[in-house]
């Protein structure tokens, strides 16, 4: 685009554009479209409006869903030369009200048919009706010179002090970000743009100015009136090429898709919060060989790093690298004391730039941000994001400095939650925590004994104040906020509280006519997504957001036979409304073939057998398959010798042809069941049974060395994520000690004679632990025994295990092999936050083995 491209005005690049592709179509939504020379013209009479009614200096905000209009409000502002301040129509009024007053905004730019916004009347602000305004006049536009280091677009994120906060940033900056876009991904008018982002976030104002000043077309769609099969239809039927989206709604899309769905993409951009692995090997599998995909890492405040992954790149932990620093910035990365770090070591990344951010909008003026001492044309920022980069420039992130962190794209200050709920008369203190999942929980300690309603009445307030990024997936109301010894809060312990009290009150029970069948169907749908035992309360108290519920929108779809409005659902609905919506639908529902056509599918456990983890998992796996669990011998069984994992596999046939003595097998095996499966399928297929589907949960039966760092790494993880405490590991110590020396026997012996009530649990411990030692020795001797190859698939899901092969041994066992990468270690694979990850794709393995 050449050096010079970020220093034109946006309005004369549009202008040149629109000379090459008058009459190309620009930008359509389904039910608007405009050729650029109808773009361009009303871009110019929309301007010629603002100019004369807007003062020089002040700012203009829009009120606009997603359609054609929120390009041309953007494009008009900047050829005006005024500051625009995108407003999302779906954030709670009160905190619409509160920008448009700190921002000092006069005039918004809506549709005079939206009838949300009742409050800009009543706050005397004037609105432009954007289509009224807009109409091509026959008097030529009187539009003065334009800066293009003047401030230009103001996007409010949550704000560590409480508030939001305006970051300004100027047409340079953002046309920095598009020529960067557009050189590295060859973007022109053969393109078709469908960004999945929004237009009120800075990703959302780089793809619509990437596709308009390029000659490309924009195709705008609103995912939430959508839905994911809506998103999906559009993809296909406009045939795009490129499309921005953050990895939460990656994941919800593909696991929602068809075949083909993703075959005209030439391009996919991720970004907004955390890339995994398992996002990038979902994406390969959904696009076809020849699309690339990019991995990008930026703020409001500036540009920053992005990178095409080659498919060749090995993994190296659980997040993808972000790329290498883009051209125009320069950047360290500094300790604590500000003192920078040596290459490869974990530091804070500052940027240094003249695209940095102008700075703070405050009080309807620039705060601007203090200039780089050795340069008074550029900016710095300190990121407050970890970041290590290597010899190479390749940087990628590892955690945040502060708690800020980002959910489905949107960046969320947990202190601006804090504030709001501090401030009300019956709370005395109130704190919010961030999860292992990425979940916002928020405990709330009341002022005075509490009400039957003090978290209705929290929820309610938060509800009408903050966006929906901020609205807390957890809330609970606790006497006092546990502290350390030093007064600090005690966050982990919160997160413990939390996991002790995630509690569901009794189901709703339909009490309408024709209404049970609907019950049954959110019954499901909303306990497999959310994780709940039952479906009740409110969607967002129960931890749903509005990309889980497009996936609930879309699995009820597939319950009933047909397609629900989407309009009829909202993250505030409760579950006696979601009934209703699905009961009362006018279309005729197709009968229901789920009980007919759902397959089994057997579950062999770990060698802990099937507890509290493995059994969760089968719960969430019961969308796409009965599950039947397979429960090993006990402990008294491996002391009498017969605890081979031959032996395991006989009494698992037995289990299997009772529950399914007939049909088609589908199993999947972790760990230790991983073997016990292998020999189950081969003794299955003697018995002329079919296995459709083995499935090998990070099993290894590749070269077994001791891996001494593995094996301490793992004792950490489960220490840290309190799957084992310090009194286990003691006792799991013991049991070693006396499976070496061979005195299984006399140490259960001397285990029962503790009869001390008090040493209760420590029996049971000490046995449980004995019992998992002797499956796993049981399970080496069959990894070094001579196997037979057998003549199915197999289908392996492997964590990313540092000097591990790939395909963890499988190679030769199985006339095909299938290897999928999936989130976590071997020890947490199965339960949050990866469990959201790796169990869609699990079911789409398993639903591929049904077609």
């Amino acid at each position: 685009m050449g050096p010079g491209f970020a220093g034109v005005p946006t309005i004369e690049h549009l202008i040149a554009v629109t000379a090459r592709f008058a009459d190309r179509v620009a930008i359509s939504d389904g039910t608007h479209s405009f050729t650029y020379s109808q773009l361009l013209s009303r871009v110019l009479a929309l301007a010629d409006v603002i100019t004369a009614i807007i003062p020089e200096g002040d700012a203009v905000g829009w009120l606009l869903r997603g359609s054609v209009w929120q390009p041309i409000a953007m494009l008009a502002c900047m050829a005006a030369g005024r500051i625009l301040v995108p407003l999302n129509p779906r954030d709670p009024v009160q905190r619409l009200m509160t920008i448009a007053t700190t921002a000092r905004i006069s005039v918004l730019i809506g549709q005079d048919n939206d009838n949300s916004a009742g409050w800009v009347k009543e706050r005397g602000l004037h609105c432009l009706d954007v289509a009224r305004a807009s109409e091509p006049s026959t008097t030529p536009p009187t539009l003065g010179p334009v800066s293009v280091d003047a401030p230009a677009v103001v996007l409010y994120t949550s704000g560590s002090t409480g508030a939001p906060k305006g970051v300004v940033n100027s047409q340079r900056s953002l046309l920095q970000r598009v020529q960067q876009y557009v050189d590295a991904c060859h973007i022109g008018a053969a393109d078709v743009f469908m960004p999945l982002s929004g237009p009120t976030t800075i990703a959302g104002c780089r793809e619509m100015l990437s596709a308009l000043l390029t000659g490309a077309k924009l195709h705008i769609v609103d995912v939430e009136a959508l839905g994911l099969r809506g998103v999906l239809r559009q993809i296909n039927s406009q045939r795009v090429t490129i499309t921005y989206v953050v990895p939460t709604l990656l994941r919800a899309l593909i696991n929602s898709s068809q075949r083909g769905d993703f075959d005209s993409l030439r391009m996919v951009r991720i970004g907004g919060e955390k890339v995994l692995w398992t996002d990038i090997a979902l994406a390969r599998r959904a696009v076809q060989p020849a699309c690339f995909i990019q991995v990008s890492y930026l703020s409001t405040e500036t540009t920053g790093t992005q990178w095409f992954l080659p498919k060749d790149w090995r993994e190296d932990g659980v997040g993808v690298p972000v790329g290498y620093l883009l051209p125009g910035i320069s950047f360290t990365v500094v300790d604590e004391n500000g003192k920078s770090v040596p290459c490869g070591e974990v530091g804070e990344l500052v940027i240094k730039s003249r695209y940095v951010m102008l700075g703070y909008w405050e009080d309807g003026r620039l705060s601007p941000a203090l200039p780089a001492p050795d340069d008074p044309h550029s900016r710095t920022f300190q990121t407050g994001d970890l970041v290590v980069v290597d010899t190479h420039g390749l940087m990628r992130v590892v955690g945040r400095k502060g708690r800020q962190l980002k959910i489905n794209g949107r960046r969320v200050e947990p202190a601006e939650l804090e504030e709001v709920v501090r401030k009300l008369s019956y709370v005395k203190d109130a704190v919010a925590v961030v999860t292992d999942a990425n979940e916002l929980v928020l405990f709330a300690s009341p002022s005075n004994p509490p009400g039957p309603h003090f978290t209705t009445d929290v929820r309610n307030v938060i509800r009408q104040t903050l966006p929906a990024a901020l609205h807390p997936t957890r809330l609970h109301d606790i006497s006092e906020i546990p502290r350390l010894p030093g007064g600090k809060i005690d966050h982990a312990k919160l997160k413990v509280l939390d996991l002790e009290n995630r509690k569901s009150s009794a189901a709703p029970v339909p009490t309408m006519h024709g209404m049970t069948r609907a019950n049954e169907a959110v019954q499901r749908v909303w306990t497999s997504i959310l994780g709940t035992s039952e479906a009740a309360g409110r969607w967002d108290e129960a931890g749903g957001d509005s990309l889980k519920l497009l996936r609930c929108v879309m699995d009820l779809e597939e319950l009933i036979g047909h397609e629900l409005n989407m309009e009829a659902f909202t993250v505030d609905m409760s579950a006696d409304d979601m009934i209703q919506a699905v009961a009362m639908t006018d279309r005729p529902a197709r009968q229901c073939r789920e009980d007919q056509i759902l397959p089994h599918l057997v579950i062999l456990p770990g060698s802990m057998g099937y507890g509290p983890s493995m059994a969760a998992f089968g719960a969430q796996l019961n969308k796409v398959a009965h599950v039947i669990p397979i429960r090993y011998p006990d402990l008294n069984w491996n002391l009498t010798g017969r605890g081979s994992v031959e032996e395991m596999a006989t009494l698992a046939v037995e289990q299997i042809n009772a529950a399914q003595p007939r049909g088609d097998i589908r199993m999947i095996g972790y760990s230790l069941g991983g073997g016990v499966a292998f020999e189950v399928a081969s003794r299955l297929i003697e018995q002329g049974r079919a296995v459709k589907f083995l499935g090998i949960l990070d099993t290894n039966v590749g070269p077994r060395g001791v891996n001494h760092r593995e094996t301490f790494a793992r004792t950490l993880q489960r220490i840290r994520s309190h799957r084992v405490t310090i009194y286990r590991m003691l006792c799991r110590t013991l049991a070693k000690f006396a499976a070496r020396l061979g005195r299984e026997v006399q140490f259960c012996r001397l285990v029962d004679s503790m009869t001390w009530t008090p040493l209760a649990n420590t029996r049971f411990m000490l046995k449980l632990e004995l019992e998992e030692i002797l499956r796993m020795r049981a399970f080496g001797r069959w990894v070094a025994d001579a196997k037979r190859r057998l003549p199915i698939k197999g289908t392996v899901f492997a964590c990313n295990r540092p000097g591990v092969a790939a395909r963890l041994g499988w190679d030769s066992l199985f006339e095909e092999l299938d290897v999928i990468p999936i989130a976590g270690g071997h020890l947490d694979l199965v339960v949050e936050p990866h469990l959201s990850v790796n169990r869609p794709v699990i079911e789409r393995a398993i639903a591929a083995s049904c077609s």
